[in-house]
């Protein structure tokens, strides 16, 4: 999961907060932090396996191969970035404002040989440094509860080739958000994505509707849209129990509160009910 902000710098508070938890994140999750994929409750798949066919769920919807180029926007640690262009061969430009994250994904990418095909970038996801037209393909994972999705739309639009693909996967709202939903699952945000504003906007998501309208506005057309809520609806549970599944000890680094404050997070995000997944792709329309 990236971490895209824009706009204002987040209250000194939130960025402690958001810097203790990711951590713990990392600890608990593994190195790839995002839904994962399962056939059912009975899947006994690890954690890493179920986030990992969730990655390559989601790339295979690209439609690239070797040689094409690919935006990874809010690319995080830059995990899927690599594992994109070890199995499909395609040359990514992977894109954050986190500097730690990007890092750790450059470094993760030439411990696995990959330094070549993957480069890492501190870019504004809303302000792309790139020419019209530039990528095969756009990837956007779990990273457009962050931003304002019309102007991220123009903006992929702008710099990805007609008849080009992107594919989004992000999690949505099955209900109108309340304010008693919000402050449950604020906290997951603010570790998520300490934006400027998460704690007091967590839960404004965007519902698929939305995505299609504003990917239209900006000259891309719907050409599939996948309902993943029944296969990832156990990812944030299994992530309470992942320490102990993973033999990891993060009360260790960062004390029993931290540990169990994560963990009382990702709860209560595993048990919203009115919270789904969605991946939609989309084609760039001839200009």
């Amino acid at each position: 999961m990236g971490n895209v902000r824009t706009g204002p710098s987040p209250s000194s508070g939130i960025e402690s907060t958001y810097n203790e938890l990711a951590a713990l994140m990392g600890e608990t999750a593994g190195p790839e932090p995002h839904h994962g994929r399962r056939a059912g409750s009975h899947d006994d798949a690890s954690i890493l396996e179920a986030m990992e066919r969730m990655t390559d769920f989601v790339v295979a919807r690209l439609g690239v191969g070797r040689g094409s180029r690919v935006l990874d926007v809010g690319c995080g640690n830059g995990r899927p970035a690599v594992r994109l262009a070890r199995t499909l061969g395609a040359r990514v430009m992977a894109i954050d404002i986190d500097e730690e994250a990007l890092r750790d994904g450059a470094e993760h990418a030439a411990a696995q040989g990959m330094a070549e095909m993957v480069r890492f970038r501190r870019v504004d996801a809303l302000d792309l440094p790139f020419a019209d037209a530039s990528f095969d393909a756009v990837l956007a994972f779990e990273v457009t509860p962050y931003l304002d999705v019309a102007a991220l739309y123009r903006s992929i639009a702008r710099v990805l080739r007609p008849g080009g693909r992107l594919v989004v996967e992000t999690p949505y709202p099955l209900v109108p958000m309340t304010e008693e939903i919000r402050e449950r699952i604020g906290p997951y945000l603010a570790v998520s994505n300490a934006v400027s504003n998460a704690v007091s906007n967590a839960g404004s998501f965007d519902v698929p509707e939305d995505h299609l309208s504003a990917a239209r506005r900006a000259g891309m057309a719907a050409t599939e849209l996948v309902d993943i809520t029944e296969s990832v609806r156990d990812s944030f549970s299994r992530l309470t129990r992942g320490p102990g599944e993973r033999g990891a000890r993060p009360e260790a680094g960062y004390g029993a509160s931290g540990t169990a404050r994560l963990l009382d997070t990702f709860a209560a995000w595993a048990d919203a009910a009115e919270v789904g997944g969605v991946v939609m792709t989309f084609t760039r329309m001839e200009q």
